[in-house]
């Protein structure tokens, strides 16, 4: 599905009203959150275990030299932000223990590709291994070898301690690299995320990307793109959709479906440039409880999305 344009306020609105008709009556059925997983947040420096909603233990960890930004290519230093797997396990590594996890992703590689760092074919290659649940190939100018292992948050340059010491990786202290290792199996989702981004830069790399609209009448510039998340929340089920264009306008748009079966949606958002204020061009109805401003069911819904995210509530990972 194509969709023109950027979307001015109204056209933008039109879709938001019809959008979630085209999800089709199984929305979200037979979806559950996963039961356990692991989530290491860049802006606070933890790592969580999650079993069934609860978190069952927390660490500190060291990540990458450049702490602030997501990887993007070999040699930058930087930790990943998304959703990955476990790949494989080694009782004995180069810093103790070692998790490997499944970077690149498909959304790295989208972006990689967008950015002209890899070729299409590149692209593809990558694409099918997440869906054949293999690892991704080591090759590409994406980089690869991210994972968590020991060798402590704090690390010897050979004048003092540093912490973000990696080259990427997530390091915490042996003796948690046990318990971190001992919770992980092959296969188990692990959400790297900074909560210190803005809500859409937050989110946006956890979206599965669905179009790349043409732009097309006055003002138009390069292309448009739509990516969604599903997440359970305390509200209910939720679809968030992300829109960017390579002119850098950005727009949020929220669906709450409640229990996944009622139409239509009890409560949606338009938010046309994606700056978590209800302004000019911006649309809202229902409300989330005993809210008296728009604003402030607006601020809650946020609230709870990024509690999701940190828990691992997906509905559906966009890597599986």
């Amino acid at each position: 599905m194509i969709y023109e344009g950027l979307f001015k306020p109204l056209a933008a609105l039109a879709f938001f009203l019809a959008g979630f008709l085209v999800l089709g009556t199984g929305y979200a059925h037979g979806k559950e959150a996963p039961s356990k997983c692991v989530v290491i947040d860049k802006g606070i420096h933890r790592l969580f275990l999650y079993r069934d909603g609860k978190a069952i233990g927390s660490y500190a960890v060291s990540i990458g030299i450049d702490s602030e930004s997501p990887k993007r290519c070999r040699g930058d230093k930087s930790t990943p932000e998304g959703c990955y797997y476990v790949t494989c396990k080694r009782c004995k590594s180069r810093f103790y223990k070692f998790l490997g996890l499944s970077y690149p992703n498909r959304m790295d590689a989208w972006l990689g590709l967008r950015n002209g760092l890899i070729s299409s074919r590149e692209y593809l290659s990558i694409a099918d291994a997440v869906s054949a649940d293999g690892s991704p190939p080591a090759g590409t100018s994406l980089g690869s070898g991210i994972g968590i292992h020991g060798g402590g948050v704090y690390r010897n340059n050979g004048k003092y301690m540093v912490r973000d010491w990696t080259n990427g990786c997530i390091a915490v202290n042996n003796q948690d690299m046990d318990a971190i290792y001992s919770f992980c199996n092959v296969g188990d989702m692990v959400i790297i995320l900074n909560s210190k981004h803005q809500f859409f830069d937050m989110m946006r790399p956890f979206g599965t990307n669905l179009t790349i609209d043409k732009t097309s009448g006055p003002g138009g510039k390069g292309q448009g793109y739509l990516s969604e998340l599903e997440f359970v929340t305390v509200f209910g089920q939720v679809l968030l959709r992300l829109r960017e264009g390579a002119d850098y306008s950005r727009s949020i748009e929220i669906l709450l479906f409640g229990d996944g079966v009622s139409r239509p949606p009890s409560y949606m958002v338009f938010d046309h440039n994606a700056d978590g204020k209800l302004g000019y061009g911006d649309k809202q109805t229902g409300s989330l409880g005993t809210a008296k401003r728009k604003q402030d069911s607006y601020n809650r819904m946020l609230a709870e999305l990024k509690n999701a995210l940190r828990k691992g509530r997906f509905l559906a990972c966009p890597e599986k």
